[in-house]
């Protein structure tokens, strides 16, 4: 379905940047063959990663001062909550946009490419449900994915979220991918998350997927720490996007379920260059990186999977957001990124 995404490059989200003019300027000296606008979480706490997504839901309140963000239980939350599902059910994905208060650079990227004229793909991202969810209290201090209603408000709010930035996208874009970022998959398994079973989440990516599909998007899924592969690869996720540099040997654990994925058409985005700390970005260099990625390559050959396949259905990206890096580490990333053939 997504061929023509095969073998290209992207940033997974965020640039340490506190200006949409600085970010894309980056973009435009090391540009990308698939586009993405930057997130500027050191410009504003509304920036970072479940800030960002929660305008438009119920019940929202942001202590900036603080870097606080929580829903809050009280008389008003049930009108708030009527008010969303009608936006939802009358599609009024105006009523969960981006402003620019909160992705300055997602409307510098648009303004860009509207006078540069048309890109032919470009890339959104949304905080994916499970970290938006369990990440998010309420005034009481409970996550909110465990409330089952508010749970349903989560996935279809940022729906909601996706859907807009499709349109949004579509404008200056003839084809939009959109990724939703989880880094809390890394944590399921553990005591704190036990409730939170398989079928969960193969039924709530499939309903993100399916959403985004019927508005002509491509859907992946970016987990920047270690899980369970086997589980997204049955899901009907397009992309799985990986930490390769950190994470890639426990990928190749799942040989089988990766060999199906694939099969279908699946695409697996090799987070080759590390982002993650300081130290390790600077005493890497593009040789070693390339190394990274052959001897990957060869494990994932020595499981089964078709090297064929694996060097055809890839994406490029770095191991995660470049958001914590100095500006001239993100330089460099995005400097080894852009020189992947």
């Amino acid at each position: 379905m997504w061929k023509d995404l095969y073998k290209n490059t992207a940033m997974i989200g965020s640039l340490p940047h506190t200006s949409g003019e600085t970010a894309l300027a980056l973009l435009d000296k090391y540009p990308l063959s698939i586009p993405t606008w930057p997130q500027l979480p050191k410009r504003s706490f509304k920036e970072s990663m479940i800030p960002q997504s929660s305008e438009g839901f119920p019940g929202i309140k942001v202590d900036e001062a603080n870097k606080k963000i929580w829903v809050q239980r009280d008389d008003s939350l049930l009108d708030e909550m009527t008010q969303f599902y009608e936006n939802v059910i009358e599609e009024k994905t105006d009523s969960f946009a981006l402003s620019p208060d909160y992705a300055l650079g997602f409307h510098a990227f648009c303004e860009q490419f509207q006078k540069k004229g048309r890109l032919p793909i470009a890339k959104g991202q949304v905080t994916g449900p499970f970290t938006f969810g369990l990440g998010m209290n309420d005034n009481e201090g409970k996550a909110v994915w465990f409330d089952e209603q508010y749970r349903d408000v989560v996935i279809k709010g940022l729906l909601m979220k996706a859907l807009w930035q499709i349109q949004k996208l579509s404008q200056v874009a003839d084809k939009v991918v959109i990724f939703f970022d989880e880094p809390i998959f890394s944590a399921l398994g553990t005591p704190g998350y036990l409730g939170i079973g398989d079928e969960d989440v193969i039924a709530t990516l499939n309903e993100l997927v399916e959403g985004c599909h019927a508005n002509n998007a491509a859907v992946g899924i970016h987990c920047c720490g270690n899980m369970d592969w086997g589980l997204l690869a049955k899901t009907d996720i397009d992309i799985i996007a990986f930490d390769a540099y950190g994470y890639g040997e426990k990928v190749a654990l799942y040989p089988e379920a990766l060999t199906s994925y694939l099969k279908r058409g699946g695409i697996l985005g090799w987070g080759l260059v590390p982002t993650l700390d300081s130290e390790t970005l600077h005493k890497e260099t593009e040789t070693g990186i390339r190394k990274v990625y052959t001897d990957l390559l060869n494990l994932f050959v020595q499981k089964g999977i078709s090297e064929s396949t694996l060097t055809t259905q890839i994406i490029v990206t770095p191991s995660c957001g470049m958001g914590t890096l100095s500006k001239d580490e993100a330089e460099l990333v995005l400097k080894y990124l852009s020189g992947y053939k």
